[in-house]
């Protein structure tokens, strides 16, 4: 209970930094009036794209696909903002603390994550319907529920990049295109997954948005709680697995600083 009680401390502590950081990069006017108006065009200029292809049912799996998209790849930020601590200096202080690492930068980036539910949640709600989504009053909540369980799983992979980030800083911005390159490709947002060979296939079963967006397809055709709950299922289960990798990632990082590594210099 000990151990549970610090690591949501430190969760904590990392939430805070987190808002005063989102708050220099953004007043309710700026994301509502600039950054929220970008991500419903680019919503607009895929799902545009794809009725060209002429099969409704492709058109309402982009749309629904880029949605997801717009908070899936905000949490892939929380990645790339692990290295502003290196040139912040934090980082030493971090290690030379009691707090377990890995929770601290948790929350030290969740600002990403939760303004990618609120993006994500008003684009799919307020766009999709005009290219044949169909979603009931009842199935709002369960929409929301579905992209808030696959940013924050995907979150959790972001933590993973970022560990490798803080080994081999300079490749930072290199390791977090291709992560967002990766899961735009291989999760189904704009190619369906069956489209690719088996083994890719395969590998896109390790992404949390696979699932996610699954899910929000199979709510969307009404195909019953019980399908949409499996796939959501699998997303927050990939999640936890990569939370569980980036967590140790963190705590070897952090052990081998404590003893003289120059891993955080």
């Amino acid at each position: 209970m000990g151990r549970l009680v610090a690591a949501a401390g430190a969760v904590r502590q990392g939430t805070v930094v987190t808002v005063e950081d989102f708050r220099a990069y953004y007043t309710w006017r700026t994301w509502l009036g600039g950054w929220l108006v970008r991500l419903l065009c680019q919503v607009l200029f895929f799902s545009q794209l794809a009725t060209l292809v002429g099969d409704s049912a492709y058109v309402v799996h982009v749309v629904v696909g880029a949605s997801l998209m717009v908070g899936v790849l905000q949490a892939m930020q929380g990645a790339s903002t692990m290295v502003r601590d290196i040139l912040l200096g934090t980082l030493p202080l971090l290690a030379a603390s009691p707090a377990e690492p890995g929770c601290f930068l948790l929350g030290r980036s969740l600002c990403w994550p939760l303004s990618g539910v609120a993006s994500s949640s008003i684009v799919l709600l307020t766009m999709s319907p005009f290219f044949g989504a169909s979603w009931t009053l009842l199935q709002v909540p369960l929409v929301v529920l579905l992209v808030l369980l696959t940013t924050l799983a995907t979150y959790c992979m972001a933590m993973v990049l970022g560990a490798l980030a803080l080994i081999v800083p300079t490749a930072n911005n290199l390791l977090s295109s291709l992560g967002n390159m990766a899961t735009t490709v291989l999760c189904g947002a704009i190619t369906p997954v069956h489209f690719w060979p088996g083994p890719v296939q395969a590998v896109a079963q390790a992404l949390p948005a696979t699932h996610g967006l699954s899910a929000l397809l199979l709510l969307d055709a009404d195909a019953g709680l019980g399908p949409t709950a499996w796939a959501a299922g699998h997303a927050v289960l990939a999640g936890l697995c990569w939370l569980a990798l980036g967590l140790a990632a963190y705590r070897l990082l952090f052990s081998r600083a404590r003893r003289g590594g120059s891993l955080l210099a």
